[in-house]
């Protein structure tokens, strides 16, 4: 079989579906816990075993409060980080696959083909991702941030052939629910 020599690339954004219910989750988390906070006028039990009176359970309401403030700070920068940054597109070769590596910065990262012992495609909770392991490490990509289906199956046959055919036994796991 003959190895197809031209260089693919696809399309890799992250989609902003999931930080927008993060914000939308955390934001109204932040903004109820305060508003408990700032009215509480009684104590608080949690799990039947641990006690605050007054002033302690409204000093849990702010602490939370304040962590749900700091994890919507926390998708507000990634998500700015993200626009500003942009995110690399993953570039399929003959003898290498370049795809987003890093966080919160993505920068491209080259992996040699000939470096990759097993490849997996699998997918949790509707997120499909693939697995590339080496022997230092394994290598994932979010398929889900490519522009469609057809686009990251595209990706993992054309991958699975070039792989396959630089090695002697491949060990391509396929598509599986986890």
């Amino acid at each position: 079989m003959s190895m197809p020599a031209e260089s693919l690339s696809f399309r890799c954004r992250p989609h902003l579906n999931v930080p927008f219910m993060g914000l939308l989750m955390f934001g109204v988390g932040a903004a109820v816990l305060g508003w408990i906070a700032h009215t509480n006028d009684r104590g608080l039990v949690l799990n039947g075993g641990i006690r605050f009176n007054v002033e302690g359970a409204t000093f849990f309401y702010w602490v939370m409060a304040g962590l749900f403030a700091l994890v919507v700070l926390l998708i507000v920068g990634i998500v700015l980080i993200t626009l500003l940054h942009g995110v690399p597109d993953i570039v399929l070769t003959a003898e290498s696959i370049s795809f987003p590596l890093g966080f919160p910065v993505k920068r491209a990262f080259a992996l040699p083909l000939s470096e990759i012992k097993k490849i997996r495609v699998f997918k949790v909770s509707g997120q499909r991702l693939m697995e590339m392991q080496t022997a230092a490490r394994t290598h994932g990509i979010a398929l889900n941030w490519l522009e469609s289906k057809e686009a990251a199956e595209h990706l993992t046959d054309v991958l699975n052939e070039r792989w396959s055919a630089m090695q002697d036994g491949p060990e391509y796991a396929g598509v599986f629910d986890v």
